[in-house]
């Protein structure tokens, strides 16, 4: 029984493993920036937002509505100016939103001391607020950034699909074995039902 679990449980994590991978890598191939139900995971690259956020936390960011996002909101958008022209950047919403023409605009700024304000972003680039630390996902993402991490992780991976591996051979010959068990006893059944109609 335990052993089934085992089995179910490496499996199942398996799975999920590769499917992450893919859905990660195809995400970023073809441009967009992997989500789940409106729900993104990022990595703080900069300390722009210390001491709020660090380098290295990994923090969870959820779509919003424009009317739902405030002054004090911290923000997650994609830079169209600058050194940071395309990538993400998360700072914080400092001023209440303006409307013109319909269209929402923010002020936004880094937490770290000194930071400037930045140019004047619109919903549009908005990918979504922030919600709040992840931070177990934060210290294996860091542990895997390093090269012993990277070798310690694919290790886990190999000695994962080794197990299933095995125990699919183990399971397989088990069965060739119980086939053959059966083949010799009905086999051995039709002999002696052929000697006893010899003696008959």
């Amino acid at each position: 029984m335990f052993k089934k679990i085992l089995n179910v449980l490496t499996t199942v994590l398996l799975v999920v493993l590769v499917l992450a991978v893919l859905f990660f890598f195809v995400s970023r191939i073809m441009g967009e920036t992997p989500s789940l139900f409106g729900n993104y995971i990022f990595r703080v690259s900069s300390d722009s937002m210390e001491p709020t956020l660090m380098v290295g936390d990994v923090i969870l960011v959820q779509s919003a509505d424009a009317e739902d996002i405030e002054k004090g909101d911290i923000v997650t958008y994609k830079s169209q100016s600058g050194s940071m022209y395309g990538r993400e950047v998360t700072h914080r919403v400092v001023t209440e939103p303006e409307i013109k023409n319909g269209t929402y605009y923010y002020q936004t700024q880094g937490d770290a001391a000194g930071a400037p304000l930045d140019k004047k972003i619109t919903y549009d680039q908005i990918q979504g607020k922030y919600v709040r630390k992840l931070t177990l996902i934060g210290k294996f993402f860091n542990f895997i950034s390093k090269p012993i991490g990277v070798i310690i992780f694919i290790g886990v991976i190999i000695l994962l699909f080794g197990y299933e591996l095995i125990s699919l051979i183990v399971s397989n010959k088990a069965i060739d074995e119980i086939g053959e068990d059966k083949k010799k006893i009905r086999s051995k059944k039709s002999d002696e039902k052929d000697s006893d109609k010899k003696s008959e």
